[in-house]
């Protein structure tokens, strides 16, 4: 089903949004919904805030 598709990553750095369209976590934090967007970009949910968003893949890494 769909929620197959719904993968988990965490933060291996912080990271400070840098446009409107970005989220940002810290080092730890939990990525839900993770989707991949384009090359070096995912979109997801950050567990903690709740904030939804653009962020860059090469700063967090696979769970399940």
């Amino acid at each position: 089903g769909a929620m197959a598709n719904l993968r988990t990553y965490r933060a291996m750095y912080d990271y400070s949004a840098q446009d409107e369209d970005e989220v940002s976590f810290r080092d730890g934090d939990y990525i839900v919904n993770v989707q991949p967007i384009d090359d070096g970009w995912m979109y997801g949910t950050v567990q903690r805030t709740g904030r939804t968003g653009m962020l860059p893949a090469n700063y967090i890494e696979f769970v399940n």
